[in-house]
């Protein structure tokens, strides 16, 4: 056993893989989620990828592995939306500081970035589109943003940080009319080549491509079966399946090659770097780690990065091992919501305590 600086034990490297594969056995035996893959990536040269359980609790359903594509709900609003309204207010289509929504008054871009407009949480707008037969259709689409820019806010802008669906649905709806082209056409211009995130666009695609590899997220009670291969989000369905705060899906292998480059930009000098590094609660497009929060107070405390409802996350720590990528996937929505809040949490938070043990145990290692 090895220490660290702080004079704190490291436990071996075998010691610390196994942890971090105890850990995700154990949330799968426990039903926390049906399945889950992991990646841990450093700059120092670390990467390890762990896949356990199965798409389903359903006998004989494919085992996880580096190919499992997951809804990766709301990592959409840090992977595609913040990088496109970087790249937006980098080419000067839009301003940080502009207000574009009429019934918002005063409500700024940066403002729903940081979710501190004053918008409400989230609304079910979905039964609109659902009542009028037109949800997943471009008129479903409308209707959705229209009834979404008409809610007014609930609170004068700034004045208090409340995580909401409704600024980055509006972002999303600003960047095609600033930038185009639609969501899904424009993700191209920030990840990484030969990507496999994508938007499932209902018109277009019907289901992910790759659909008998997609995990599967809830039974919905409206649409009257297990959602896969489709957006898991309501209101994203609706709108037909690309939207600014959910769409995205992925495997493990996308998210890690997806954070590396986000990782990049955060150590850099240009605008994702600063806006991750913004004063208050929460970035610009980026959330915090903070006490008791789903990094379980391992990661630094400069680390940044999103979760997503239906069991995701990506973290970026500038400091570990000179910069490290953790990403978390799994179904833990499947096959109801149940608990899934508590769910996350627990698994999050061993997850990125036995993560941060094995970049130090492995680090040591290899110096």
């Amino acid at each position: 056993m090895s220490g660290t600086d702080d004079g704190s034990a490291v436990p071996p490297p075998e010691a610390a893989d196994y942890a971090v594969s105890l850990v995700l056995e154990h949330a799968v035996e426990r039903a926390l989620a049906p399945g889950v893959a992991a990646a841990i990536v450093t700059r120092g040269g670390l990467r390890r990828r762990f896949c356990r359980g199965a798409l389903s609790y359903e006998p004989g359903a494919f085992a996880v592995d580096e190919a499992t594509v997951f809804d990766l709900a709301s990592l959409t609003k840090l992977l595609a939306t913040t990088r496109l309204v970087a790249r937006a207010v980098d080419e000067g289509s839009v301003r940080l500081d502009e207000a574009p929504w009429p019934a918002w008054p005063g409500v700024t871009v940066a403002h729903a970035l940081r979710h501190d407009g004053g918008l409400v949480a989230h609304r079910p707008f979905f039964e609109l589109a659902r009542a009028a037969g037109v949800a997943g259709l471009p008129a479903g689409h409308r209707l959705v943003v229209d009834a979404a820019l008409a809610t007014p806010p609930e609170a004068p802008p700034g004045a208090r940080t409340v995580y909401s669906d409704l600024g980055f649905l509006a972002l999303g709806e600003l960047l095609v009319q600033r930038r185009g082209r639609r969501l899904e056409e424009q993700l191209v211009d920030v990840i990484p080549v030969k990507s496999g995130l994508r938007f499932v666009r209902l018109a277009d695609d019907g289901y992910h491509p790759a659909l008998p590899l997609v995990a599967p997220t809830e039974r919905c009670p409206w649409r009257r079966r297990v959602v896969q291969g489709q957006v898991h989000d309501d209101n994203a369905y609706a709108m037909g399946g690309a939207a600014g705060h959910a769409g995205l899906f992925g495997s493990v292998v996308d998210v890690e090659a997806a954070a590396l480059s986000l990782l990049d930009a955060v150590q850099g000098r240009g605008t994702l770097a600063a806006w991750a590094t913004s004063a208050g609660p929460r970035g610009l497009g980026f959330d915090k780690a903070t006490p008791g929060g789903s990094t379980g107070a391992a990661l630094g405390s400069r680390t940044v990065g999103h979760l997503g409802f239906t069991g995701t996350s990506v973290w970026l720590d500038p400091d570990l091992d000179g910069g490290a990528a953790v990403v978390l996937l799994s179904n833990a929505v499947h096959p109801d919501r149940t608990d899934v809040v508590a769910r996350n949490r627990a698994l999050r938070q061993a997850f990125h305590v036995a993560a941060a043990a094995w970049v130090r145990a492995s680090s040591s290692s290899s110096s």
